[in-house]
């Protein structure tokens, strides 16, 4: 159902976006002088305004790939020593001659009292109504 929904919001969005780029398809300048509108020292166009919208959103687009790959330069870093300490401490383990049995668990596991149901199992039908 979820996806249902995210799926017709994006069918929504992109026929909103369609719409408004046909409802604006007149000629303009794209300027980037202040001073002198009437003429401008750097101007593009004439374009359609709907190819500059859309440039301008891909433009926006990678800009904002480039921020987020940025901003994650630390999370990938630690990650990486991570793993590099993690082959380390595996490298450890195995030189320490300690045999471990195939089938025992690297981590430990928690042990659920009787009562409690375990997570996906589902609950018994003694409480529904008919």
């Amino acid at each position: 159902m979820r996806n249902f929904l995210f799926s017709a919001f994006l069918i929504l969005l992109g026929l909103l976006i369609l719409l408004f780029l046909l409802a604006n398809r007149q000629l303009v300048y794209i300027s980037l002088d202040p001073i002198d509108p009437a003429d401008p020292a750097i101007a593009l166009g004439p374009m359609p305004l709907w190819a500059a919208l859309m440039v301008m959103m891909v433009v926006g687009y990678i800009l904002g790939g480039i921020g987020m790959w940025l901003t994650g330069k630390g999370t990938r870093r630690k990650a990486s020593e991570r793993k590099v300490r993690i082959r380390e401490l595996e490298h450890e383990i195995a030189m320490s001659g300690t045999p471990r049995a195939k089938d025992e668990p690297v981590l430990p596991t928690i042990q659920r009292p009787s009562g409690q149901r375990q997570p996906g199992q589902q609950e018994s039908g003694a409480g529904r109504p008919a």
